[in-house]
């Protein structure tokens, strides 16, 4: 304790120079001393606590015991949510979950103002948390500058990503240049789904798991057909979802360069593995009206497959009867591999003040008991490695998926993850109007790069505004 009987430390308990009596110099000493030690004994490591009767006081908080305060504090978190732009939706996948967690949290929903939020970006109004696909990440994120690292707080609170899909982090790094700007709500899988009626009907086996996209063909051929005056068709595809997501992660631009790669083997190869589906005879597409093939497989309920994302699968048991889900078919040189995923994500925003009540949010919605709920009451694919507990009561609160096949959603692992592109819903178009040539008798080659060459001139009008 010598160390404490420096001058200077006597110069401040004793301002002004006075003297002061025995009694009164010992006890502020004497509790300085004590304040000292504390300090030096804390390790730096020290959290006032919200408690009023305990106001001034200090002591070291573990992760775990930080996280609860902060889950326990009084505050307002606002989110933005543009893809549905309505606060009853939100409540009904987030916000009752999220109150029900945090009670002390009170939920700010910021309504969409318009498409490019420049309104809402020259107001400075606080956004502590973005919902946004990877795809619209750039739209809704990082190209409107509201990125933030969040890093530091998964160090704070030593949260474990090795629980996540691994390629649902691997894109985050890769986004955020070695960071990680936010943590995933679901994997938006692709899921493969069939009409047991119309196979039944026709007296077809049923798809089944562990197909090749070449079975798959075949299989199409036999189900399209005429009947009773009525066309059949074998598949319908999300087109575009499916050449994005595909197996072989061709990307649809070059990261570095911005350059359509519609032309590259890989993404050829892709395109026309689709595409071929669209000229089996019976198979075209009345008026290029691609938006229709859903209502095709779930309304009219002449279609015998179809290849989709994930939130088709609640639609598809509110519309048949007789239904089920088959794993996504393979590629022979990929034998067993998926799709990409197509995940959402929470986003923290560099407008946050109250960083770690957020990120308390994050790890909540990417928990066991969020990613749970969320498969059983929404059938979400859940983004968790190992998602197959979750999986066992996916769509359990809702009518008609008890009973099918659902761990075929998650039998295979994920292709790797390509990076989107604020050009990603043009790259879209262009892959139907490729596929329209194509379907037309154009040669895929020259379809793809007509449609590489519209689509660098937007990109290049583009980056020039």
């Amino acid at each position: 304790m010598n160390r404490l009987k420096r001058p200077d430390f006597i110069r401040y308990m004793n301002k002004g120079g006075k003297k002061m009596a025995g009694k009164n110099r010992m006890l502020l000493f004497t509790i300085g001393c004590t304040m000292l030690l504390l300090s030096a004994c804390g390790g730096g490591s020290t959290t006032k606590t919200d408690d009023p009767g305990a106001a001034g006081k200090e002591a070291p908080l573990t992760p775990e015991a930080e996280a609860a305060r902060v889950a326990n504090s009084k505050l307002e978190l606002s989110f933005l949510y543009p893809p549905s732009g309505t606060e009853e939706l939100f409540m009904a996948r987030f916000g009752e979950q999220i109150k029900k967690k945090f009670p002390q949290y009170t939920l700010k929903f910021i309504p969409r103002q318009s498409d490019n939020y420049s309104g809402l970006l020259a107001s400075k109004e606080p956004i502590d948390i973005v919902i946004v696909s990877l795809n619209n990440t750039g739209t809704y994120l990082t190209d409107i500058g509201l990125e933030s690292d969040i890093s530091d707080l998964i160090k704070k609170y030593n949260y474990d990503l090795s629980r996540i899909e691994p390629s649902l982090i691997d894109i985050q790094r890769r986004i955020a240049n070695g960071g990680i700007y936010g943590l995933p709500l679901g994997t938006g899988a692709m899921v493969f789904l069939y009409n047991k009626d119309l196979f039944d009907k026709f007296g077809v086996s049923y798809p089944r798991d562990g197909m090749t996209w070449d079975e798959v063909y075949d299989l199409t051929r036999r189900m399209t057909r005429t009947d009773g005056g009525i066309n059949y068709k074998g598949m319908v595809f999300g087109f575009a979802s499916v050449i994005r997501s595909n197996q072989l992660s061709a990307p649809y631009f070059d990261s570095k360069t911005g350059k359509a790669m519609f032309t590259d083997h890989n993404f050829v190869q892709t395109f026309t593995n689709v595409a071929r589906f669209y000229k089996i005879p019976g198979m075209e597409i009345p008026n290029n009206k691609y938006s229709d093939q859903a209502d095709q497989f779930l309304k009219d309920q002449t279609v015998a497959m179809m290849i989709n994302t994930g939130g088709m699968v609640a639609r598809t048991a509110e519309a048949l009867k007789n239904w089920d889900i088959a794993s996504l078919p393979t590629l022979q040189e990929k034998p067993g591999l998926g799709m990409q995923a197509g995940p959402d994500y929470l986003y923290i925003t560099n407008r946050s003040a109250q960083r770690d009540a957020a990120f308390q949010v994050l790890t909540y919605i990417a928990s066991d008991e969020y990613q749970e709920w969320m498969a059983r009451d929404l059938a979400f694919v859940p983004a968790l490695k190992d998602s197959k507990k979750a999986m066992q009561s996916f769509g359990a609160g809702l009518q008609g998926i008890q009973g099918k096949n659902v761990q075929a959603i998650i039998s295979q692992p994920y292709a790797p993850l390509t990076l989107a592109s604020p050009f990603t819903a043009n790259a879209n178009s262009e892959m139907n109007n490729a596929l329209n040539a194509f379907s037309a008798g154009k040669d895929v080659n020259t379809a793809l790069r007509e449609a590489a060459e519209r689509i660098d001139k937007l990109v290049e009008q583009g980056m020039k505004k």
